[in-house]
């Protein structure tokens, strides 16, 4: 059983989620899916909810037979003796930890900024997954040359889906040097909810892509020792380095840089995680991605650049 809540969203986003759920009260959706349908739906939901909060639980195989997730809440989840449990801060504890912050000396909120994003950079894509051997760097040196990463899949999970198209664009000082793009052929046939969300069909895969042997050389050849930069740059890194291995290469080392929390630093909103259509929306840029690797590359690219050429 799935249960979803809505606080504060778009009409358009219910109109979405009703079509594999029930709304038995407004706001609040019931229904069974798949693991791949649901984890589909909440990444839809954290996209589309903007400003609004969300709320999922779903049945697991844990001791407590249920699994919780949050999105732009108060509540917070904690572990405590292999038990999940929300718990809701309430106003003095919170206006106690605001008060210890403005304590903090900027080289004590640069190792805990950096402590946190190597722990939590992955995890808004997926859940459970191992851990990435490319260094991430924090905004402490922000290079003028690198490569951005941008890819596609069939689902969240490296161990089983696909990447089905990968973009890259090689940057010098601002500029766009060259793009290279490519369609992969999955294993499995797209998930119909994916063929939807990038307008990638089966039918353009089996004419136009190629086997992951024949792409990754050029992939590697295209990235070289470059810094790579992507929005959560971890969900792509994972799913390339599966493909690698696959393939019998060594995994990514590169230094990568995670835009994601590039902008939560930028702006000072460090425990708030915007989708990349958010951002883009927020800065005013002409790039808008569109689940499309080059296209989603290019609006990566250009709040990259806006932070490099403004962070203060």
């Amino acid at each position: 059983m799935l249960v979803i809540t809505l606080t504060d969203c778009p009409i358009s986003l219910r109109g979405d989620l009703s079509k594999w759920l029930i709304e038995i009260n407004t706001g609040v959706f019931v229904g069974r899916v798949s693991a791949r349908v649901r984890d589909n739906l909440w990444e839809r939901v954290k996209e589309c909810v903007k400003n609004g909060r969300a709320t999922m639980v779903y049945n697991t195989n844990n001791e407590q037979r249920m699994e919780f997730r949050l999105h732009n809440s108060e509540n917070i989840i904690v572990d405590f003796d292999g038990l999940k449990l929300v718990m809701k801060p309430v106003a003095r504890r919170r206006s106690t930890l605001d008060e210890q912050k403005h304590g903090f000396s900027n080289a004590a909120k640069y190792r805990m900024s950096k402590k946190k994003r190597n722990y939590s950079a992955g995890s808004e894509k997926a859940s459970n997954v191992e851990i990435v051997e490319a260094p991430l760097e924090t905004t402490a040196r922000i290079p003028s040359e690198y490569v951005v990463v941008d890819i596609e899949t069939t689902g969240l999970r490296e161990q089983v889906d696909d990447i089905i198209e990968i973009g890259l664009l090689h940057v010098i000082d601002g500029v766009v040097k060259k793009q290279y793009q490519a369609l992969l052929k999955p294993k499995h046939t797209i998930p119909r909810f994916i063929e939807k969300l990038t307008g990638i069909s089966c039918e353009s895969l089996d004419k136009e892509g190629k086997k992951p042997d024949e792409i990754l050389p050029e992939v590697m050849d295209f990235i070289g020792q470059h810094a790579l930069v992507g929005y959560n740059i971890m969900f792509d890194i994972k799913f390339v380095n599966k493909a690698l291995e696959k393939a019998g290469y060594e995994k990514l080392k590169n230094v990568t840089y995670d835009v994601m929390a590039m902008y939560a630093d930028f702006t000072g909103q460090k425990d708030k995680r915007k989708s990349l259509e958010s951002v883009v929306e927020d800065l005013e840029i002409k790039s808008k991605p569109c689940h499309r690797a080059i296209q989603d590359s290019l609006a990566c690219f250009s709040v990259y650049e806006y932070i490099r050429k403004n962070k203060r």
